[in-house]
């Protein structure tokens, strides 16, 4: 590894959310003599402000990560850093860790270099705006709106997109080819207003841009695991396991119901039989529900000092480098990098290491599971607020879940509420669960998963954050 620190001049930029405020990658893009892309990943270096055992890093330890709870923040660093001083500003000097990916035409990583550098970012672009560049058709259309900050010059960064965009689409058809399974769940744009109020609720999209900034990342954070696996050094890895036999026993009953065969042994599955299943649902009604249940059969991913591997992506090699700002992991694997970089890999630099890289890697998990759950719960409350001020109406929506004691419905804007079996007055419902449906003992009459039906908001109950429907 050897240090490039000045890439000042170079056409590097930003691509994030438009409400986002702390940016801690930048990407660039470039073709060799040999056809192949020569990809950048640029992270910001908050290592060089947060230094090992001050009582900031003490502080980001017990935080583990930035916990986003829709329009409130609560950060892993203080702002002063996550928003300012590490912040990949446009038109700002910032200290970054660079990781240079040369891939070829069919998505092959055949080499990398990784270095500190200092970087003056030339754009703040946001995700939409690239993506309606990225996804029009006629020329005249190919322009950014401008709700980013541009600071470098337009054709160079226009330039850059439209390669970036060739490569994103080839390492999506790699990653698909070797199996990696993508459950595209609905995710949720909630709409508060000053007085945090929800005003609107609806689908959030993933779009052209997303996927291509979720490509890149992705690659670096391969390219990063497999460097320091092969150099035996401490280090934090992202493990997902494979699902519990039980689990998908249980999927495969369930995907029975939809006249979908998981063909191969619970015990051995191999995650393109999953990938695969999901590429043959796609754009059907039931979706959203299959994807859904897939994913809570799986086991979840955690930060382990052994590199086990990741069964959703697919790979033998992952960690999490590209998010030091608002991730203990990420911090704590650019500590070691730049040891590396300034020491070489030698036992003595490593043995810094080996007494922190464990208590990171389960204090981060832990830290992890918490802010996930406060963000579920103030979705959830957001929702049931929003919900208020629709009493009485009508919507369309999908079974989405089905129980002893009723069903629930998901509605289009993914607000989930509860069909209670005491509100399904025409006959005596039974629960049966392997078929995941309720049927009526005297009609026959079915509820099953993935099932369209009208639903009318009868009550909302904010104290337990439930939402009422009965059937129109």
């Amino acid at each position: 590894m050897t240090i490039k620190s000045d890439l000042r001049k170079e056409t590097i930029f930003t691509i994030d959310g438009e409400d986002s405020k702390d940016f801690d990658d930048a990407v660039s893009i470039g073709i060799l003599e040999n056809g192949n892309f020569l990809l950048g990943i640029h992270i910001a270096d908050v290592s060089h402000y947060v230094k090992q055992g001050s009582a900031m890093d003490a502080e980001a330890f017990a935080r583990g990560t930035s916990v986003y709870l829709l329009d409130q923040v609560i950060p892993m660093l203080p702002r002063e850093l996550s928003n300012d001083l590490c912040s990949l500003k446009p038109g700002e000097d910032r200290l970054t860790l660079s990781v240079d990916i040369e891939i070829d035409r069919q998505g092959n990583t055949v080499g990398h270099e990784i270095y500190e550098s200092v970087i003056c970012s030339k754009a703040r672009l946001v995700y939409d705006d690239v993506s309606d560049m990225l996804e029009e058709i006629a020329p005249e259309e190919r322009v950014l709106s401008g709700k980013g900050l541009i600071v470098g010059n337009y054709e160079e960064i226009e330039n850059a997109l439209f390669t970036m965009g060739d490569l994103a689409a080839i390492l999506r058809a790699n990653k698909e080819n070797r199996g990696s399974v993508d459950f595209d769940i609905e995710e949720t744009n909630i709409i508060l207003d000053e007085s945090g109020a929800p005003v609107s609720v609806s689908a959030r999209d993933r779009r052209t841009a997303n996927r291509l900034i979720e490509e890149f990342m992705l690659t670096a954070n391969e390219v990063i695991a497999e460097h320091f696996r092969w150099l035996e050094a401490p280090f934090i890895y992202r493990v997902h396991e494979r699902p519990d036999s039980d689990k998908i026993e249980r999927l495969k009953i369930f995907l029975r119901s939809f006249g979908i065969t998981l063909r191969s042994s619970s015990d051995k599955l191999h995650p393109k039989t999953l990938s695969g299943m999901l590429a043959e649902v796609k754009g059907s009604p039931y979706e959203n529900v299959i994807n859904t249940v897939t994913l809570r059969s799986m086991q979840k991913a955690y930060y382990s000092t052994s590199c086990d591997g990741h069964f959703g992506l697919a790979l033998d090699h992952y960690c999490h480098f590209t998010s030091p700002i608002r991730r203990y992991p990420d911090l704590t694997i650019h500590r070691i990098i730049k040891s590396v970089i300034s020491d070489g890999p030698t036992s003595k630099n490593f043995k810094r290491f080996e007494t922190l890289v464990q208590p990171a890697a389960e204090q981060s998990s832990a830290a992890e599971r918490k802010a996930v759950d406060a963000e579920r719960e103030v979705e959830k409350l957001k929702k049931a607020e929003y919900m208020t001020a629709h009493v009485g109406e009508i919507f369309d929506g999908i079974i989405s879940g089905i129980t002893g004691f009723g069903f629930f419905v998901e509605l289009q804007n993914t607000i989930e509420g509860l069909v209670s079996i005491e509100e399904l007055f025409d006959d005596y419902y039974e629960y049966i669960p392997d078929m995941y449906m309720l049927q009526g003992t005297r009609t026959g009459k079915q509820y099953k998963l993935g099932d369209r039906v009208m639903v009318i908001v009868e009550s909302v109950d904010m104290d337990r954050r439930e939402i009422n429907f009965c059937l129109t």
